[in-house]
C-alpha cells in the first residue's frame, strides 16, 4: 500500500513537472530514476572494478612511478634520495575503477555535466550508489577503511554550493561500509578548470594545490588502524588531480598502506 501511494504521488508530480532522462531527455516513467530503461540498457559500464589491472589503474600507477622516477619524495620524513629505497616499503599497486566510459561525443557525458554544473545532487547520489555497489562487489576494494573526496577550493564550493566529488564519495563510503573523511586533504589554492587544458597544463595547474590538514599531519588520526584509502573524483582524464591528492596523502600515510582511486567517468 505504501509503495502504491508513493507511485501515485510520483505520477501526479510528473504531470506537473515531468522527470526527464539525464542522458537522452526522454520522459521517465514512474519506476525509472534519473535514467530511462533504454539508456540504462546501453550504459557504457567500464567494469574496471572486476579487474585489478585495467586501463585506468595502469595510467594512475604510471603517474605514481613517474613521480618516483623523477625523485619526488612523498613522505616528509624521507631521508636522502639514495637512502629512500632501503628506508621505506615498496609502493603498493593502486587499484582504480570508474563507473562508465566518458566521451565528449556521447550523450552519457550529460551525467557528469548535470551533476557538476547543473546542481543535480540527487543524480550524483544515485550514480554514486551504483558505483559504490560495484566497488563493494570487488574483493580488492573490500578492505577500504577511509573514503576521501577530492576537495574543491573553498571559494568554488561556496559559489557552487556543494562538492560533486563529496556527493559521490558519501554514497560510495556507505556501500563499502567505510568512513567518509572530508577534513584530511585541503585545496590550498584555487586552480583553473581542467576542462580545456592539455595534459601538461593540467599537471602544472594542480601541482602543489593540495596539502594535508594540520590535524592529520599532527597524528590526529589513528593511522595504524588504516590499511586502504580510496580517493574519489567525478572524472578521470589524465589523473593529475588524483595523483597530486595521492602525493599529499603519502606525506602522512606511507606504504604499505594502499591508496586507490575511483570516479564516475573515465575519459583516459
Amino acid at each position: 500500500m505504501k509503495d502504491l501511494i508513493k507511485g501515485l504521488l510520483i505520477a501526479m508530480a510528473d504531470l506537473l513537472l515531468p522527470r526527464l532522462c539525464i542522458v537522452c531527455g526522454r520522459k521517465l516513467n514512474v519506476r525509472e530514476k534519473h535514467i530511462c530503461l533504454y539508456c540504462m540498457a546501453d550504459f557504457p559500464f567500464t567494469r574496471f572494478w572486476k579487474q585489478k589491472h585495467n586501463a585506468m589503474a595502469d595510467a594512475f600507477n604510471a603517474s605514481i612511478q613517474k613521480g618516483l622516477d623523477a625523485g619526488r619524495s612523498f613522505s616528509e620524513t624521507h631521508g636522502p634520495e639514495e637512502n629512500q629505497a632501503s628506508q621505506h616499503p615498496r609502493e603498493p599497486y593502486a587499484f582504480a575503477a570508474a563507473l562508465f566510459f566518458f566521451h565528449n561525443g556521447s550523450e552519457y557525458r550529460n551525467i557528469q555535466y548535470s551533476i557538476k554544473y547543473k546542481g543535480d545532487i540527487q543524480a550524483g547520489r544515485h550514480f554514486g550508489r551504483i558505483l559504490g555497489s560495484r566497488l563493494a562487489s570487488a574483493e580488492h576494494f573490500s578492505d577500504v577503511d577511509i573514503v576521501i573526496p577530492v576537495p574543491l577550493h573553498w571559494s568554488r564550493q561556496w559559489k557552487r554550493g556543494y562538492n560533486q566529488a563529496e556527493i559521490v564519495a558519501k554514497e560510495v563510503a556507505e556501500q563499502l561500509g567505510a568512513e567518509l573523511k572530508t577534513d584530511i586533504i585541503i585545496r590550498n589554492r584555487r586552480t583553473r578548470t581542467q576542462t580545456e587544458l592539455s595534459a601538461e597544463e593540467k599537471e602544472a595547474n594542480v601541482s602543489g594545490a593540495f596539502c594535508i590538514s594540520s590535524f592529520s599531519a599532527g597524528g590526529g588520526m589513528e593511522q595504524e588502524r588504516i590499511s586502504h584509502i580510496l580517493l574519489i573524483d567525478d572524472i578521470f582524464t589524465t589523473g593529475s588531480t588524483l595523483y597530486h591528492c595521492f602525493a599529499a596523502l603519502r606525506t602522512v600515510f606511507p606504504p604499505p598502506l594502499r591508496i586507490s582511486v575511483a570516479t564516475l567517468g573515465f575519459a583516459g
